[in-house]
């Protein structure tokens, strides 16, 4: 081989090498970096384009709770069924509670819940609290399964010098209320002519 003929493959050969160690290096991190996908609780959007809800529908109540957070001081059954279970009075079935959902709500695991359950309505709530402050952050989203759909709630943060269980109850019964506003928002009321 010539000189000439290996020096101009090594310049070839060389130019070629970075570009593709940074091709391969690029390559290797879109495999090992996972999605992100959005929290919807955590985004606190409704979708658009929402058809109107006859009544009556059917609901099933989840909680929700963040990976690692295993405390179960709230998750009184008597509580939410006192507060969260009686949503919306034009129903005809009652509502009922479903297993807690780990980790973060996405459009995935609403799709896999609404295939699970076969309720209308799919209401997801969390609670997280703050012993440094003495608060509980609630906050809830509304899934319409027919429609794939999500309505969101309005957070309430209960803090105060009260107990965590009262704190609590009244961050539930504003969920509550909360949902049933936004619910009734979306009914279609059957209008009577004027004559």
């Amino acid at each position: 081989m010539t000189p000439i003929l290996t020096l101009s493959v090594m310049k070839t050969f060389s130019s070629k090498i970075p570009l593709g160690i940074f091709t391969l290096a690029l390559l290797l991190c879109s495999f090992l970096v996972q999605p992100v996908r959005a929290d919807l609780i955590e985004e606190n959007k409704s979708d658009t384009a929402i058809k109107m809800l006859v009544f009556p529908k059917s609901l099933r109540v989840i909680e929700n709770r963040q990976s690692g957070n295993t405390d179960d001081r709230f998750s009184d059954p008597k509580r939410i069924r006192k507060t969260l279970l009686k949503l919306d009075p034009a129903r005809i079935v009652p509502a009922k509670t479903g297993e807690p959902v780990i980790g973060p709500v996405t459009r995935v695991r609403l799709r896999e819940l609404a295939k699970q359950y076969n309720e209308d309505v799919i209401f997801i709530f969390r609670r997280s609290s703050n012993k440094e402050k003495n608060s509980i952050r609630h906050q809830g989203l509304l899934y319409l399964a027919r429609q794939k759909k999500v309505l969101a709630l309005k957070e309430s943060t209960e803090a105060g010098s009260g107990s965590l269980d009262e704190m609590d109850l009244a961050g539930l019964q504003f969920l509550a209320k909360e949902a049933r506003r936004v619910l009734h928002s979306h009914k279609f009321e059957k209008r009577q002519s004027a004559y």
